[in-house]
């Protein structure tokens, strides 16, 4: 994949952190019925957790000036492979959820209690 497709997919995804932040919503909302060719919520915080945990590795890769195009293209690659989808599918699903900013709250509440856990096992090691 060409790197501006991962740029305009790290875009994305600060895009939809930074949403997240500015919306508030009551966290009992109930999530939408999501389209069954759609990722589905459940996995979808999977893989945001992985392209945070990703983009964290990312940003110590600069810090030690390696090849940042390279990683990207290789980690971004290697999360989608590993969830077994598309990037039309990511794209797909990242603009249904845009469009439904309750659901995307929700969802994003559950990927930082996931990455909160992630960093307390590693601080207890």
């Amino acid at each position: 994949m060409k790197i501006q497709n991962f740029c305009s997919m790290t875009r994305k995804i600060v895009l939809i952190s930074f949403l997240f932040l500015l919306f508030s919503c009551s966290s009992k909302d109930e999530i939408l019925n999501v389209p069954k060719k759609l990722i589905q919520p459940d996995e979808m915080v999977t893989i945001l957790v992985d392209f945070h945990l990703v983009e964290a590795s990312i940003s110590q890769a600069q810090d030690r000036h390696d090849d940042v195009n390279q990683l990207t293209n290789f980690r971004y690659s290697s999360i989608l492979d590993k969830h077994k989808i598309t990037r039309a599918k990511f794209d797909e699903s990242i603009d249904f959820y845009s469009g439904h900013m309750k659901t995307m709250h929700i969802i994003y509440e559950k990927v930082v209690e996931e990455l909160n856990k992630t960093q307390s096992r590693i601080i207890s090691k």
